[in-house]
């Protein structure tokens, strides 16, 4: 994979969605995916996108093939679990938030690590202790 290629992509994507283009970042997502179908970014940003557009179950489909290509990637389960706490699905979101915990502690991201605990928390409620 041309790595400048699919950063370009990354960018452009990132871009779209932040200003509030959804669709054409989607269009972008879809054409980094056609050029790198093993690029777990990929299918991560179409993941953020359907997220943007409020349609969570799909979120999760694209989350998941994220993860399925790269098991350590701890944004994907972040967005996971927190697509998870949309549809409800309070167990299952408390699982993949703490295990992008437990990966963004391994890559010493304390920024992240500190979101991840505010959002099991806000998940779980007075259950959830550190």
């Amino acid at each position: 994979m041309d790595e400048n290629i699919a950063k370009e992509y990354y960018a452009l994507i990132k871009s779209k969605i932040s200003q509030g283009s959804i669709k054409t970042a989607l269009d972008h997502a879809d054409k980094l995916l056609y050029n790198f179908p093993s690029d777990p970014c990929g299918y991560y940003y179409k993941g953020v996108c359907f997220f943007a557009l409020e349609n969570y179950d799909m979120s999760l489909k694209y989350y998941e093939s994220a993860i399925k290509i790269n098991p350590a990637f701890a944004k994907a389960y972040f967005n996971l679990g927190i697509s998870l706490y949309m549809l409800q699905k309070k167990d299952l979101a408390l699982i993949n938030v703490g295990k992008a915990l437990i990966l963004f502690s391994r890559e010493h991201d304390s920024e992240k690590k500190t979101r991840c605990i505010s959002a099991l928390r806000i998940i779980g409620g007075e259950n959830v202790n550190f």
